[in-house]
């Protein structure tokens, strides 16, 4: 799935190396300019600095200077620089209009925006429906920011991630409701309703059935403010069961929401349970080790501090 989100752009993505392109003037490339391998790389296409030139100007030579034919996997940086969350309704129309210059992508991720150049609840998307339709051998497709979603709808896509502070319940709805035959990965970052979340497990209801991605194997519910009341929902989800990977990390997990998992339907077939940014104590780091000795547990980044004071990893 595709990397974590806390503050920086991604470094890699599709699992090959971002090359940054942020730059308007061929002058500006360098001397290398950029890649010969360019079936190597994962390109960031957009404006990096605030004041800096805008991603209109730089989508126009990365299209004049690479051979986009040969381009994998493209993350989309800021279209303005200096309103960096803004922009996508423009940004998402030059891409569709180039679609047919990018006959290999595979994958796509849209708003690739550090945090230092606009906070996560700031970036404004857009329903990215005509990106899906626009390119469609697509596998891996990634969104930062509260989308304005509809139910997506495309035949191969494997992977979808969505990273929000804040993903508002009728998104995970249009989620639940997308007709996505060929997805084995989700990740949602649903986050906290200060920033427009605010998702229960009944608005969950077709993903945690099951029935949505009868051939998902990887589940992340993460980034979650009320954590446990989620994982005891998770617990007794059906689609627990063919799952290899479930991923509840970022979030506010406690010893309550671990209890409710263990106490749940088994586990065991899990290879991997990924937790890290929690609020468990010692004690049950160790039962879950001991319930589950064959799985991976990722109990990284553990934090101590009252109910009051827990927080989720991506918000503001």
């Amino acid at each position: 799935m595709i990397q974590d989100f806390r503050r920086d752009a991604l470094v890699t993505f599709h699992e090959l190396p971002v090359f940054v392109f942020d730059v308007s003037s061929a002058d500006d490339l360098g001397a290398g300019g950029v890649p010969d391998d360019v079936e190597s790389w994962a390109f960031r296409v957009g404006a990096a600095e605030y004041d800096g030139p805008d991603g209109e100007d730089i989508w126009k030579l990365f299209l004049d200077s690479v051979d986009t034919k040969r381009v994998r996997a493209l993350s989309l940086g800021a279209w303005d620089s200096q309103e960096a969350g803004a922009g996508w309704e423009e940004y998402q129309a030059a891409v569709v209009e180039a679609a047919d210059r990018f006959p290999a992508l595979e994958a796509l991720f849209v708003a690739d925006i550090p945090v230092e150049m606009s906070e996560v609840s700031w970036i404004e998307q857009v329903d990215p429906g005509p990106l899906l339709a626009a390119f469609p051998n697509l596998v891996e497709f990634g969104i930062r920011g509260a989308a304005d979603l509809r139910p997506l709808v495309h035949d191969r896509l494997r992977e979808l991630t969505l990273q929000s502070g804040g993903l508002p319940p009728a998104g995970v709805r249009a989620v639940a409701a997308s007709t996505l035959p060929a997805l084995t990965g989700l990740d949602l970052y649903l986050g906290t309703e200060h920033y427009g979340g605010g998702a229960t497990p009944e608005d969950l209801a077709g993903i945690l059935s099951g029935a949505a991605f009868p051939n998902l194997r990887h589940l992340g519910l993460r980034n979650v403010d009320g954590a446990d009341e989620l994982a005891a929902a998770v617990a007794h989800a059906p689609v627990v069961a063919q799952l290899e990977s479930l991923d509840l990390s970022l979030g506010t997990l406690s010893d309550e929401g671990a209890a409710a998992l263990l106490a749940g339907q088994p586990l065991t077939h899990l290879r991997a349970l990924t937790l890290r940014h929690h609020f468990l104590s010692d004690e049950m780091i160790s039962r879950l080790w001991e319930a589950l000795p064959d799985t991976e547990v990722d109990v990284d980044e553990q934090l101590l501090a009252s109910d009051g004071d827990r927080y989720i990893a991506v918000s503001e």
